[in-house]
């Protein structure tokens, strides 16, 4: 798939912008399109800082909105229908499908804990850290308060943004 030019984002309809970009967060493409109201992006960080204000910017609620869409970690085999591209491609390469069954188990145990303490799904990059790191960073972000996780799955839903921005644009004509 041909990568957009960043020029031609700078100068699309705010719609076109949210259309060519809405899928970067997860079902919640209004994070794009109140990034859009900082254009000229002059270069794809300062698109992705845009994006980042608008995520940080919103209310509480809305965060906590936008984390509820996420899909869980190792979604079972018949769930990943309901999965965007996105991710589906994301958890493929980190490697879940290849985990040992004692290991998925773990996961999926730690994931569950997780989801009843906080009321949604943990988040984190995994084309930063692949699946067999999952369960002992989940270990130390279970023990968190609300507001630190909170604020843990913002930084990394920005850093999934990031990733998914820089696959999907071309700034080298910027």
């Amino acid at each position: 798939m041909a990568k957009i030019e960043l020029s031609t984002l700078n100068t699309a309809s705010p719609e076109a912008l949210v259309e060519s970009l809405g899928a970067v967060y997860e079902h919640s493409p209004w994070v794009v399109e109140r990034a859009s109201l900082a254009r000229p992006f002059p270069t794809l960080k300062a698109l992705q800082a845009a994006c980042e204000g608008a995520l940080y910017g919103a209310s509480v609620e809305t965060q906590l909105e936008l984390i509820r869409a996420h899909p869980d970690l190792a979604a079972k085999l018949d769930q990943l229908s309901e999965l965007t591209e996105f991710s589906r491609q994301e958890q493929d390469r980190a490697g879940f499908m290849r985990l040992k069954p004692a290991e998925l188990e773990a996961l999926r145990d730690g994931l569950n804990t997780y989801r009843e303490r906080f009321g949604h799904p943990f988040i984190l990059c995994v084309l930063e850290h692949p699946a067999s790191d999952v369960l002992p960073i989940l270990t130390v972000r279970v023990r968190a308060d609300a507001e630190a996780e909170r604020l843990a799955c913002l930084y990394q839903i920005a850093r999934i943004g990031w990733h998914r921005i820089c696959s999907l644009v071309d700034d080298s004509n910027a």
